[in-house]
């Protein structure tokens, strides 16, 4: 069996139907991602105004995570981001569409979420 990799991890949890683009997006370094030729996004602008807002993000986070911040939801436009928070300076972010089921994603992000961690804690 291939050595699982965060890339990997990041490209299985892309198959679900209803995540049309996720990153691992960490504060001031270089988001890692599946190519976004395999996105599914039908507006791939959205996800690169993402990108270049991370920073901006992680210094929002940062104020709330003394409180127990765990993970962040917003619309926008026919979209909806989620943010699964690993660490203080890392987050699973995926975009849905604004009307899918939540639950089952979810569970699949807390899923690679933990897959992520594991990775994190064995240095892969």
């Amino acid at each position: 069996m291939p050595e699982e990799t965060m890339l990997s991890v990041l490209e299985d949890l892309l198959k679900e139907e209803d995540i049309l683009a996720v990153m691992l997006a960490r504060k001031n370094e270089i988001s890692v991602s599946p190519s976004p030729d395999k996105f599914k996004l039908r507006d791939p602008s959205i996800f690169a105004l993402l990108q270049s807002t991370m920073n901006d993000f992680f210094a929002v986070i940062e104020k709330f995570s003394s409180q127990g911040l765990d993970k962040v939801y917003f619309e926008l436009g026919n979209y909806e981001v989620m943010f699964f928070l690993i660490s203080g300076d890392t987050a699973l972010v995926s975009i849905i569409p604004n009307l899918a089921n939540k639950g089952l994603l979810e569970v699949e992000m807390e899923n690679t979420r933990l897959r992520i961690k594991e990775l994190i804690r064995t240095g892969v």
